[in-house]
């Protein structure tokens, strides 16, 4: 789905939905939450960036634990068969990027995201929260029938 026409509702498309580029960011949300990431997000970026589709946000308290979820988000989409093209700050441990081509995902330290303020500057994209009620929605579970919500202390919330 384009959309041609930012100011025509129905060319505008909407999250969540069934194509590939949605379906690989909410896989790599699933796995970061897996990892207990705290304020995960989408970002539909479609119509607003040539770059990418998607924007994933998550961030982990310790240079630690960014790494470790990032270690998840790539280990469980090469299990899925994605590979990153390309990474960026994987042994600092506070802002790590991982490329998926359509989707990029950006696990930062809570004062990194902070500064850099990724929502503030993407705000003209539509947003999606990914937390453990809508890991436990009908739709996910439909798009993604081999996963189960997360086991981690965020799906006990």
């Amino acid at each position: 789905m384009t959309q041609d026409n930012p100011q025509d509702p129905a060319a505008t498309p909407v999250m969540p939905d069934d194509s590939p580029g949605f379906h690989l960011a909410e896989l790599a949300a699933w796995q970061a939450l897996d990892r207990t990431a705290e304020d995960v997000l989408v970002l539909d970026l479609r119509g607003l960036s040539d770059v990418c589709d998607f924007f994933v946000l998550a961030s982990g308290q310790a240079d630690v634990q960014v790494r470790a979820i990032a270690r998840a988000v790539r280990d469980g989409l090469a299990r899925a068969g994605q590979d990153p093209v390309g990474s960026e700050g994987e042994s600092d441990g506070r802002w790590i990027l991982l490329d998926y081509v359509d989707v990029v995902v950006h696990v930062l330290k809570p004062e990194v995201r902070d500064y850099y303020q990724l929502e503030r500057l993407w705000a003209d994209a539509r947003t999606l929260v990914i937390d453990p009620a809508h890991l436990a929605s009908e739709g996910f579970a439909r798009r993604h029938p081999d996963l189960a919500p997360p086991a981690g202390p965020a799906a006990s919330e």
